[in-house]
Order: structure tokens, then sequence, then C-alpha cells
């Protein structure tokens, strides 16, 4: 969700006092013009604007008010539930209906997290699409999910604490210990790809932003242990823990953030 196309409102093209308005959000050009064309079909649909990007999409939706706002996630990182939540708080009243390219349980988790009224594949057919969009739009507590039987088993899975494998956990620890990614993919005998697709993984479960962030998270959920010194992630220096418990500055589970340069002895190579 990243082009710069600006939204585009589209007048209502018939008289239909009941019909579900609809707002689609999506990167992709082709993409979003052919859910247009089939949504504007529908008799009981009609779509009052157009976005290539959330932020353009945040600027519109506060004075239109659709209904049901419609999502294409072509990139589960970190970021898209983050995306996805700004939409809900810009209009809280409105539906959001995801339509996501990677079909896993840490992407689907991560858009349940947002507060998404529905997940569905990016591939869904158009039957579907409208019936999900109708049921959301009634206002039920219901959710629709459309998902395949391996990620309604990753969902339905009670990996404790926080929900992370222990090779997720383990690639935490090393990146706490100062190590970069392909450090890590030579010391677990991983690609770096596998690497990074693993740290997307614990972002979206822990709700992290950076690497920074996971690790502190992971430790304030007793994932990890403690740092040290000698191991402290780049940009962290650790806390001593007070008699009182309280610790100082913007940081958790042990740590501070600093500014990298100021850590002195931080593995970064």
């Amino acid at each position: 969700m990243t082009l710069g196309q600006e939204s585009v409102a589209v007048a209502p093209p018939r008289e239909a006092a009941t019909a579900v308005s609809i707002a689609v959000v999506d990167e992709n050009e082709f993409f979003r013009a052919g859910l247009v064309h089939f949504l504007s079909a529908e008799e009981s649909f009609t779509v009052v604007t157009q976005s290539g990007t959330t932020a353009e999409a945040e600027a519109a939706l506060p004075a239109l008010r659709p209904d049901v706002v419609l999502v294409g996630v072509a990139h589960t990182d970190a970021g898209a539930p983050q995306d996805v939540a700004r939409l809900r708080a810009c209009t809280p009243d409105t539906r959001v209906v995801v339509l996501l390219a990677r079909d896993d349980p840490f992407a689907v988790r991560g858009m349940l997290g947002a507060g998404v009224h529905a997940v569905l594949p990016r591939h869904v057919s158009p039957q579907e699409l409208a019936g999900a969009v109708r049921v959301v739009a009634c206002g039920s507590d219901r959710l629709v999910l459309s998902l395949s039987s391996r990620t309604l088993d990753g969902l339905q899975e009670t990996t404790a604490p926080g929900l992370l494998t222990a090779r997720e956990v383990e690639i935490v620890e090393l990146v706490a210990g100062g190590l970069r990614n392909s450090q890590i993919a030579r010391h677990l005998f991983i690609t770096e790809g596998t690497v990074k697709r693993h740290l997307s993984n614990v972002y979206a479960k822990l709700g992290a932003t950076c690497r920074t962030d996971a690790v502190c998270r992971a430790a304030d959920r007793g994932l990890i242990p403690g740092a040290t010194a000698e191991h402290a992630p780049p940009g962290l220096a650790p806390v001593q823990p007070t008699g009182g418990g309280s610790r100082s500055g913007h940081g958790v589970a042990g740590y501070v953030i600093t500014s990298t340069a100021s850590t002195p002895g931080s593995r970064d190579s």
C-alpha cells in the first residue's frame, strides 16, 4: 500500500437508499479497478471512493463514512496491521474487509489484532467477496474468515507465551546478541531470507516495529532472558532493576532505548 495514487471519489451510479457504501484501498491500480468494476455492478453496493494508499484513504474516509472499507494487502510485513488499524481509527463505525495476498496464520492474526471484520484471500471469488461484504455490513459481531486448513490449524496453535515458536525465540535471542541477519543465517544454517521471514512473523505476533522493539517486547514477556552489557543489541543498554522495580528512560523489560552511537561495544558486524 505504497503507491502515490490520489483518492478518487466515485459518484453513486444509482438511487439506492439501502445500498452498502464501500471504499476500496489497494496499491495495485489494475486490481483496484477490477474490484471497483465488480462492486459497482452489484445492485446493493455503491463504491464511494478508491485509493492507492492507506494515507490517502485516511484523508477521505472521515467525511465519507462508508459502511465498508475493502483493503487489499499485498505485503504482510509488520506495518500492514498498523496501516489497517489507522483506517479503523479514522472511521470507527466502518467495517473493514481485508484481502490478503499471503495466506498464513501470522498475517491473519496480525489483521485480527488490528480489528478487522473479515479476512479473505486476494484470489477470493466474486460471489464470496460479495457475501462477506454483506455479512459485515449488517453490523453483526461475526468475523468472516476464508482460510486454508493449514492457516486455520496455525491460528489454533497454543504455543505460549507470546505465540512465538522455538525457532523464533532463538532468532530473537541472537538479535539481542547483536547479530545481523547474515550472521544469524550462518549460525543456524538457514538462508538469510528465512531469517527475515521469521523476524516478520515475530514483528506481527509481538506488535513490534523493528528489531530493537521486538527484543524489548520479547524480554518484557519473558520470552528471552535479560540482556547483559556484553550481549545488549545495538541501540539498547541494559537497565539494572531498582529496589522499587521501576525503570527510568523510554524502555521496557530491562532495556532503555539509546542511540546506537552511544552504545559502546555493540556488535554490528
